[in-house]
């Protein structure tokens, strides 16, 4: 065995050659949570730091879920998280479609203290979408449509549309909207809308044909104008309160042409609320309750008080949804047509034709339906009815089976319930 001389040219040249031999080795072979652990230390240096608080700005808080905003305060008083707040972000991009979500840390009011911001900025090219918040086809009224162009600023919102629908009303109403909003009045929770509608109407010859032998409801009208300004407050997030007022504006036709005002005082109550997650139940209910009151104060030549009131509740898990929802209301004094109630079309009492039902609609109303979904696939159950204060009331019922999809899309076929002359009814459409 040869033995190297200290100092020698081979020497140090063996020497040279092992050094660089464990180098490569620990490079390789070294534990990677040692140099993780390093990098990491030295690369996020707020994660030694308290949160102080939590903050979304660019948007109102009341877009996105309660379990979300729960989780976002948790933050709150624990040490800077860079992978917990990363995955905030990106649940706040998931329900925040239209938004860019960026993560902010800013230094805190006090020591060793830092405070979280996510800020949402409108997508640029989300402010100028066109949007089609409803197409519904119905096999007895036909087509029915509206198509939005919101522009937003800011905190202002202006939007844009312009409809053609016989599904909601006994006419069929045909023009445009305008609609302005301005969603922070000093505060989220205060917010002001104004809204301008002009339509043109077609009527049903069941309806015009009513008229003749009814003469205490008033006529049909050539065209419609309503400007109504009203203000939001949202003392909770689940809960927004609105008062205002509506001044509409008809030609009505007979005996002669002539125009009629329905200047009236408006109230609105909205609740929603959500509960579950993930695997477990998941509930969701919402309840509204309007109120419009038209009075000689206001110069109207139309006096009346009309309530309606909605409730919707659904329960679901993994692939099943249970869902149960109801809507009624009475009006009291002489309204015109487009305030009257009516059953039988593409969402309540699915089945029937509204316009056999009650081709004038009616001053008392009450809908209920049930429905149960897995996956798309739904069967659904609808009883309801309509009537005038001192008639018998007659309730009818429909049932049907199709496919209802989680964006609003929805494919029924419908059956009245009745003894004879059972034609089902077909709908197709989305509605959001």
């Amino acid at each position: 065995m040869k033995h190297l001389r200290v100092g020698s040219p081979r020497a140090i040249y063996v020497g040279m050659k092992n050094t660089h031999l464990l180098t490569i080795f620990l490079i390789f072979f070294l534990p990677a949570e040692v140099l993780a652990g390093t990098q990491k230390h030295g690369s996020n240096v707020n994660e030694q730091y308290v949160v102080e608080g939590v903050e979304l700005t660019g948007v109102s808080e009341s877009r996105i879920g309660k379990t979300l905003r729960e989780d976002m305060q948790k933050l709150v008083g624990e040490k800077f998280n860079q992978a917990a707040a990363d995955e905030l972000a990106g649940r706040l991009r998931h329900q925040l479609s239209d938004y860019a979500v960026s993560l902010k840390v800013k230094r805190g009011e006090k020591e060793k203290q830092v405070k979280v911001v996510f800020v949402a900025e409108r997508n640029w090219w989300k402010r100028f979408e066109i949007t089609v918040p409803q197409v519904v086809y119905h096999s007895k009224e036909g087509f029915s449509g509206a198509i939005e162009l919101p522009i937003e600023t800011h905190h202002n919102v202006f939007t844009f549309g312009a409809v053609n629908s016989a599904d909601e009303l006994l006419e069929r109403n045909a023009g445009f909207r305008f609609r302005y909003e301005h969603r922070k009045v000093g505060t989220d929770r205060v917010q002001i809308r104004i809204d301008f509608d002009t339509y043109h109407q077609k009527w049903n010859p069941a309806t015009e044909a009513a008229l003749e032998t009814t003469p205490e409801v008033p006529g049909v009208y050539r065209w419609r104008q309503n400007f109504a300004p009203s203000l939001s407050l949202i003392p909770f997030r689940d809960l927004k309160l609105s008062v205002g007022t509506s001044f509409e504006r008809f030609e009505t036709q007979y005996p002669t042409p002539h125009t009629e005002v329905a200047y009236a005082g408006t109230a609105d109550i909205q609740y929603h609320r959500r509960a579950g997650s993930g695997r477990s139940y998941r509930q969701d209910f919402r309840a509204g309750y309007s109120l419009r009151t038209a009075t000689r104060i206001l110069e109207s030549d139309f006096v009346y008080t009309r309530h309606f009131a909605t409730a919707d509740y659904t329960l679901s898990k993994g692939k099943n949804l249970f869902g149960a929802h109801f809507q009624g209301g009475f009006l009291i004094g002489r309204a015109p047509l487009f305030e009257r109630f009516s059953l039988g079309n593409s969402f309540t009492l699915r089945g029937w034709n509204k316009f056999d039902v009650a081709p004038l609609g009616a001053t008392r109303s009450a809908n209920g339906s049930l429905e149960y979904r897995y996956r798309p696939f739904q069967i659904f159950y609808d009883m309801g009815a309509v009537w005038d204060s001192g008639q018998d009331i007659q309730v009818r019922h429909g049932f049907g089976f199709g496919l209802a999809f989680r964006n609003g899309g929805f494919l029924s076929l419908a059956f009245p319930v009745r003894l004879h002359h059972v034609a089902p009814l077909f709908m197709f459409g989305f509605r959001f």
